[in-house]
């Protein structure tokens, strides 16, 4: 008789990591679902086609999408789509009312995270059979309720930050500033803020991309055209549905890439995924937003399915052991630890039995660590890392391509 194999997800990865469960005893999210494991007891990635309905809900759901495990993504397009368009259409064609107004920032302040991490793991990976819902309902339909622009997100994060990897050629590098200092953050934050448009295209037109070059300003002046417009014949349902989410969501991009690149490996900056990237993991953001606390994972493999990061984690933790990983918090507490210089904060969260953790287990080694890890690079030590640049390999990685 086949043993039974456990779920591992986020919410038992410390007890996954402490008691060093068998990665080969152990099966990613959506094969609890539906009798799978019983039916097919050595299956991992093959059979997700199989994951059943819990419901009818599901069951229309799931004639929608590619991959069953991404129901959730489905569930935040569609509260969107139901919740703050007919809200913006109201205020915007109907009446336009303060109360009604502060229902509807109430909505889009809890919802901007988990759309801006859908947006993100669809735009890695198409989420929908139709192409039509994945050119259109997240990043153009319900898109600007969040902040966003018709498809900068696409072609800044997948098509160069993933490409160009926090290396000099990422216009959202973090190499050449010191990741602990408000100011430094501020000129960051304000070049992406007033200049993304420009140096996008720039970095399209310098790499012989001159059709996503056109792509990408064209779509930010369309974009920015139409709100503008917009603003012009109503100005206060579009200050408080596109506007507020615009200014925040850029806000909260930029502070969120910061951190995740903040703690950079001072021999090979450029190395990725483990060199340049931290690891969040057991916290309520990961079941939220997507597992987007295992952005080293996601570095490593930019296709892997969100679902599949902790056993994968599990799986290859020893890759881990000069990197930071944190638990139980997320990119904003972080972000603000930095920016207050509270390293003994950060230090404390660092997980005792992986990565660097492990090694300094006292907070004053640690904190010591963190500061060496934020130091600012000079154009001299990047150019003298280049030659250190590699990989590592991944155990059970059979997902390298959509």
């Amino acid at each position: 008789m086949t043993a039974k194999k456990i779920l591992v997800d986020d919410t038992n990865i410390l007890e996954a990591l402490a008691a060093n469960w068998p990665v080969e005893q152990t099966v990613s999210h959506g094969f609890d679902r539906g009798g799978v494991l019983s039916k097919y007891p050595k299956s991992h990635l093959s059979v997700v086609a199989n994951i059943s309905p819990l419901n009818l809900y599901e069951q229309f759901a799931f004639l929608f999408l590619r991959d069953r495990r991404d129901v959730q993504v489905f569930n935040v397009a569609l509260c969107a789509t139901v919740t703050l368009l007919p809200s913006f259409l109201y205020l915007y064609f109907v009446s336009f009312s303060w109360i009604h107004t502060i229902a509807h920032i109430v909505a889009t302040i809890i919802q901007i995270g988990p759309y801006h991490l859908a947006l993100h793991v669809s735009s890695h990976r198409k989420v929908f059979k139709s192409d039509y819902l994945n050119d259109y309902w997240l990043p153009i339909v319900v898109g600007p309720f969040f902040g966003q622009t018709f498809y900068t997100y696409f072609l800044h994060h997948i098509k160069m930050h993933h490409v160009a990897d926090n290396s000099p050629e990422d216009t959202s590098s973090t190499l050449f500033y010191q990741r602990d200092n408000i100011f430094h953050f501020l000129h960051y934050f304000g070049r992406f803020y007033y200049l993304v448009w420009y140096e996008l295209t720039v970095y399209f037109m310098n790499h012989n991309q001159r059709s996503r070059g056109l792509t990408a300003l064209g779509c930010e002046a369309l974009s920015m055209t139409l709100f503008g417009t917009l603003s012009y014949f109503n100005f206060y349902p579009m200050l408080v549905c596109v506007w507020v989410p615009f200014n925040l969501s850029r806000l909260f991009m930029m502070s969120g890439n910061w951190t995740q690149h903040a703690f950079l490996n001072r021999e090979s900056p450029l190395g990725g995924g483990i060199s340049n990237s931290i690891t969040i993991i057991s916290t309520r953001f990961n079941a939220l937003c997507f597992n987007d606390g295992y952005h080293a994972s996601h570095h490593l493999n930019a296709h892997r399915h969100w679902t599949e990061h902790p056993r994968t984690f599990l799986a290859n933790r020893s890759i881990y052991e000069n990197a930071i990983v944190l638990q139980n918090t997320d990119y904003e507490e972080m972000f603000f630890c930095l920016m207050t210089h509270w390293y003994e904060r950060i230090a404390s969260k660092m997980v005792d039995n992986v990565g660097i953790g492990a090694k300094i287990t006292s907070i004053e080694g640690r904190v010591a660590w963190l500061k060496e890890r934020t130091k600012q690079f000079t154009v001299e030590e990047v150019e003298a890392a280049k030659g250190k640049k590699g990989g590592v390999e991944i155990a059970g990685d059979s997902d390298k391509k959509e």
